[in-house]
């Protein structure tokens, strides 16, 4: 097994080294959860499937800690200045860590049917990753889409489209859509990502899109 990185309990960033693995794991693990309730918003789906990779043992032997909705504190003021969905932590220090953000896509409103792919992109999603609010030390942040009609391809052109009506926005470098990570080269379940500049260092959001019902996938 390569181990590359820092793997000190006081590294400056996630080991980026691990990043293969922690997203094979993610959609690894989501094959293997078990999903109960037809159309839950995002924690309802979010906080049992964190409970889910805590309690795999394959996550136990490894020096990685996750855990759902994390607040972030100002140090500053009294206050929260966000929440994390998904926060994946090695080390010892709770500012290293890497953050997902999950949001629903297809899904059926009163009655209607919309993408969500506004959502997706928009401040409360990409955009808490280049606003500088979900800042994890590290140059790279992750997106999770649950797919609520299991429709993985209308989603991912719903979110192209999206992308290119923010592309100014979210600062985005060609090619403006999701492109296919060589982090990840397993072609039936592969890891997106998008590239943004940034003031010092391009920032990387990589984006896992999972089917909500697997078995009718």
């Amino acid at each position: 097994m390569d181990v590359i990185g820092d793997f000190g309990p006081f590294a400056d960033t996630f080991p980026p080294s691990r990043l293969p693995w922690l997203f094979s794991i993610i959609i690894k693990e989501w094959n293997n959860f078990s999903r109960t309730t037809r159309n839950p918003l995002e924690n309802r789906i979010t906080k049992p499937f964190v409970g889910h990779l805590q309690s795999c043992r394959e996550n136990r032997s490894r020096p990685f800690i996750f855990d759902a909705n994390v607040k972030l504190l100002d140090p500053g003021k009294d206050t929260e200045i966000g929440e994390l969905d998904i926060r994946v932590m090695h080390g010892k220090r709770p500012k290293v860590f890497f953050a997902f953000e999950c949001k629903r896509l297809n899904v059926i409103r009163n009655g209607k049917y919309s993408s969500l792919s506004g959502e997706y992109v928009g401040k409360d999603g990409m955009g808490c990753f280049l606003s500088g609010q979900y800042d994890g030390g590290s140059d790279c942040g992750g997106m999770i889409g649950y797919v609520m009609d299991n429709d993985v391809k209308k989603a991912i052109s719903a979110i192209n489209k999206a992308l290119k009506t923010y592309k100014n926005t979210l600062k985005i470098k060609q090619p403006v859509k999701l492109k296919m990570s060589p982090l990840l080269s397993e072609k039936n379940n592969p890891c997106y990502e998008t590239v943004h500049m940034n003031i010092e260092n391009d920032f990387t959001i990589y984006h896992v899109i999972l089917p909500y019902d697997v078995n009718g996938y």
